[in-house]
């Protein structure tokens, strides 16, 4: 290990441009994989599939097709009375709402079918009576008890994933918006696929914000520590570290789930450390002697503690491996990589960078 850190160190100090422009060559390649990076919501997917209930589901759908489906609730607003609002689903209106609606979803590509009470009729009815007698004699119940809501439900013909609800989602609200409307209607877009779209955004925003507040407070509190060279010197490599891991997960295919949303905190805290430590020890060095020197001193020593520390925590992530449960995994092997990507961020660019501005300021 020391062999290496010493060579380590001997690369940074004869090749240290080479190492600097090869950190943001690798660095250009894996964050082209961060658009890459699927969002996992659905929860049966990291189950383990051996359990009854998901084998009988497997069935259900290769028999009966898949049962998820959009759901678009049409309603009443309750609280208009004026003259004209339609303040019944039964109302002739509603019926040549949604069917001109299902007319145009079931030309779009990724739909497959969508029903509702207005597939019921061969025309639309022209009168509240004619519906009412049609919905007695149907035993699918398309509308509540006090008539103030229905629903249509939409089938999809492309696999039931992240990206294709929300292209159905849109197609849907795209639809909605050319549907015409009458007073009193409201139209929302709803069921299980709705939510793990909405759970989709809502990954992606949190992670964002995640790593951008994270890190300006990371990058403050180290400029506030060691200045406006060694904190933002140690920060570096540490963020690329971070963009190196999410772009891995985008070329091996790891996705982002609800379990790995924290994974940008978690990986900034533990390597922020990795930095810092390699950081203060080539400058208290630099002090006595030259930073070259330094850092042929401080790479084997505190280069090792790092390497000690570090895999005690990577043990700890690939336990994870173990758990059946298939988000748990993900978690394991995505922190597993993370923190390798941010270790070799901080031993193998943050002496690189204090050597070229030290020998800038000879």
């Amino acid at each position: 290990m020391l062999n290496i850190l010493g060579w380590l160190a001997h690369l940074q100090i004869e090749h240290t441009d080479k190492v600097i422009i090869g950190s943001l060559l690798l660095s250009g390649f894996l964050v082209a994989g961060i658009p890459k990076v699927e969002i996992q919501t659905d929860f049966q997917e990291g189950l383990p599939q051996d359990l009854p209930p998901i084998v009988a589901e497997e069935e259900v759908q290769a028999k009966f097709g898949n049962t998820e489906t959009l759901t678009i609730l049409f309603q009443t607003d309750e609280t208009a009375r004026e003259d004209g609002y339609v303040t019944d689903v039964r109302d002739p209106r509603m019926v040549s709402s949604m069917n001109f609606l299902e007319d145009q979803l079931q030309q779009e590509p990724i739909v497959e079918s969508a029903n509702s009470m207005a597939s019921l009729f061969e025309e639309n009815p022209s009168t509240k009576q004619q519906v009412k007698n049609r919905l007695s004699r149907t035993p699918v119940e398309y509308v509540n008890r006090d008539y103030t809501s229905t629903l249509m439900f939409v089938q999809l013909s492309e696999e039931m994933n992240e990206r294709n609800i929300q292209k159905a989602t849109n197609v849907i609200e795209e639809n909605l918006r050319q549907t015409p409307s009458y007073p009193g209607i409201e139209q929302s877009v709803t069921g299980l696929p709705a939510i793990r779209t909405a759970l989709s955004n809502v990954i992606v925003t949190d992670t964002t914000k995640i790593i951008g507040g994270s890190s300006a407070l990371i990058l403050l509190l180290l400029i506030g520590a060691r200045g406006f060279f060694y904190g933002p010197a140690t920060f570096v490599p540490l963020f690329l570290g971070l963009l190196w891991t999410l772009g891995t997960m985008g070329w091996i295919g790891l996705p982002l789930t609800i379990v790995t949303i924290a994974l940008s905190s978690v990986l900034l805290g533990l390597g922020v450390e990795y930095g810092s430590f390699i950081a203060e020890r080539i400058v208290e060095e630099s002090e006595r002697e030259t930073v070259e020197e330094a850092v042929r001193e401080s790479m084997p020593s505190t280069g090792k503690a790092i390497l000690g520390s570090s895999t005690t925590d990577l043990v700890g992530f690939l336990a994870l491996l173990t758990a059946p449960i298939s988000f748990l995994r993900d978690l394991g092997l995505t922190l597993a990589i993370g923190e390798s990507l941010t270790l070799l961020a901080a031993i193998g660019l943050t002496p690189a960078l204090i050597i070229r501005y030290k020998r800038w300021n000879r």
